[in-house]
């Protein structure tokens, strides 16, 4: 997923549980997880920001987040990858034990949900006209531009990447940029930056504005890594020339300008505090991996038991042994091969069959009587707490979905028959960390639609770019479909009269899977078309004729007609 778990193999050690050398999995160890600086908010106050100096200030914060940032944000992706610390846990087990590491599902799942509740449906961007203020021809070019933009650029797909950035390390970054068509015109475009390769800078104003933005990645090649770093400033986009390590000295190849009038880097925030979804349970997480492993590991070794025998094995005395002389050496026959005799002591025991003949052990005692001892097999195993791992394990599952507001649709009692409402409670927790997040993922999307309202203001393609501000996006819970109670819930608004057509065919849409605009422009195509349709203006000037023919010649109408 990630540049840093992929090519840089020296920031993928650096998050592993104490690097090269395994050791015990971090909730053992006791202290904080993470460094105090990982999820530091980078600022310059605001007077003391030169852009003259942009070298300068981007080398003191590409090393703070390569030191500092990248190993949190690196763990979260190996946890979401499944690489989890469980992997380098230090075991101490000897060589005939089983040591199995097994590493859980859980951050996948808990994403995959929260990515697919809030932006299954994709986001539904609406123009709201100002009340009191006339709608304009230049709204619906606003919109018609938006959306062959988003079409462009799998505006759809884009979001889910940066919603599932944001479940697993907090934040997100995305960068719009410009380009040329195949008629050389300049097109502006959008791209997820990996969080592992991104930050942004801020003043230290209360609206917190942004003063660059930096994207470096990692490129190895012919066994030799290169860093490659840009900055974005409000105005400008300098590209530095690649590095072979982090802190070595930024040089400027080459600038150009970027006509948005702002940083093109946005920052996507997952809430206040810059966590993933499921980042405060990683010791949760940790302990199911460590409680699974050692149930596998029991019912491996279970399987190995050693096999405790008293008795005497009944089987033929076939193994042989070296014929030795008095002084200890073997005895040679006349071809100067060894001569070899049946050893009494050592019976041939066969490991793999399946059958085992034991008898009595008779021993001779000092007073000249015998003891026997009988025989038995058994195998050397202990008791399995079967049940209290169960119950250790879904504890541990029910805590990790109860604090991340995770539905497990895996639970017996979870979906089934429930009425709508038992449901909406189910769902209860997860609605309002989706709210919250939805509200701070608004943020981005807006500052995104400024960015290129700017652009297209400057191209002439708008003639206003403050009236971005009165699209609102919209996100739709992506809950199970039942096409039946949307559609009766359609037909029963449409017989109230109080919703416009245009509302109804908006809400209809998840149904039909054609969007607000397409199905207006099918309907009146199907009215025009349609060859029992009266033309109005035909009828009206039927009516005319009828009117001027049974009047007087004054234009009174006739007895007949009163």
């Amino acid at each position: 997923m990630a540049n840093s778990t992929s090519d840089d193999l020296q920031a993928y050690y650096a998050s592993v549980p104490f690097g090269l050398n395994k050791d015990s999995i971090r909730m053992l160890q006791g202290g904080q997880r993470f460094d105090r600086e990982s999820n530091k908010v980078y600022r310059i106050p605001s007077d003391m920001f030169d852009e003259n100096n942009i070298t300068d200030e981007v080398s003191r914060f590409l090393q703070h987040h390569y030191n500092h940032q990248l190993n949190r944000i690196t763990t979260l992706q190996r946890y979401y990858e499944g690489d989890n610390d469980i992997h380098y846990w230090k075991s101490d087990k000897s060589k005939n034990r089983a040591d199995n590491r097994i590493a859980s599902g859980h951050p996948r799942y808990i994403t995959t949900m929260r990515v697919g509740y809030s932006l299954g449906k994709g986001v539904k961007y609406v123009y709201n006209t100002p009340d009191g203020q006339p709608a304009k021809s230049n709204e619906q070019t606003l919109m018609t531009t938006l959306d062959q933009f988003n079409q462009s650029v799998n505006e759809s797909y884009i979001e889910k990447t940066i919603k599932k950035n944001l479940s697993i390390t907090g934040r997100a970054y995305e960068l719009i940029y410009t380009d040329k068509d195949e008629k050389g015109k300049p097109v502006v475009k959008l791209t997820v930056l990996d969080p592992a390769n991104a930050f942004v800078v801020y003043d230290t104003s209360v609206e917190q504005h942004s003063l660059f933005g930096v994207y470096y990645y990692m490129v190895r090649y012919n066994d030799q890594s290169y860093y490659y770093v840009t900055a974005y400033t409000t105005k400008m986009i300098y590209h530095f020339q690649p590095v072979t390590s982090i802190g070595e000295k930024l040089i400027i190849t080459s600038k150009e300008e970027h006509y948005f009038d702002a940083v093109p880097i946005t920052e996507f925030s997952n809430n206040d505090e810059r966590l993933g979804d499921w980042e405060a349970d990683l010791d949760l997480i940790d302990a199911y991996d460590k409680a699974i492993s050692e149930m596998a590991n029991s019912e491996e070794d279970f399987s190995n038991a050693t096999l405790v025998v008293n008795g005497d094995i009944d089987v033929p005395m076939t193994m042989k042994r070296a014929v030795k002389d008095k002084e200890g050496n073997p005895v040679i026959d006349a071809d100067g091969n060894p001569v070899m005799e049946i050893d009494p002591n050592s019976p041939y025991l066969n490991t793999l069959s399946r059958v085992m003949y034991l008898k009595p052990s008779i021993i001779n005692n000092a007073n000249g009587g015998t003891t026997v001892v009988p025989s038995s097999a058994s195998y050397l195993t202990k008791e399995l707490p079967i049940d209290s791992w169960k119950t250790h394990i879904d504890q541990i599952t029910r805590d990790i979905y109860t604090d991340t507001n995770t539905p497990n649709v895996n639970d017996e009692s979870f979906g089934g028959n429930s009425s709508g409402v038992a449901m909406a409670y189910k769902l209860f927790g997860s609605d309002q960390i989706r709210e919250n997040q939805n509200d701070l993922f608004i943020r981005g999307l807006m500052r995104r639609l400024r960015l290129l309202a700017h652009f297209w203001s400057i191209r002439s393609v708008i003639s206003d770019e403050s009236m971005v501000n009165n699209i609102t996006p919209k996100f739709t819970p992506n809950l199970p479909k039942n096409d039946t109670d949307l559609v009766n819930n359609m037909v029963a608004m449409a017989n109230t009269g109080v919703v416009s057509k245009q509302t109804l065919r908006s809400y209809i849409e998840p149904t039909t899977g054609v969007k607000e605009p397409e199905e207006t422009r099918r309907v009146n195509d199907q009215v025009m078309n349609d060859p029992d349709r009266i033309d109005p203006n035909k009828f009206e000037n039927h009516l005319d004729d009828n009117d001027h023919e049974s009047g007087d010649d004054d234009g009174t109408p006739t007895d007949q007609t009163r």
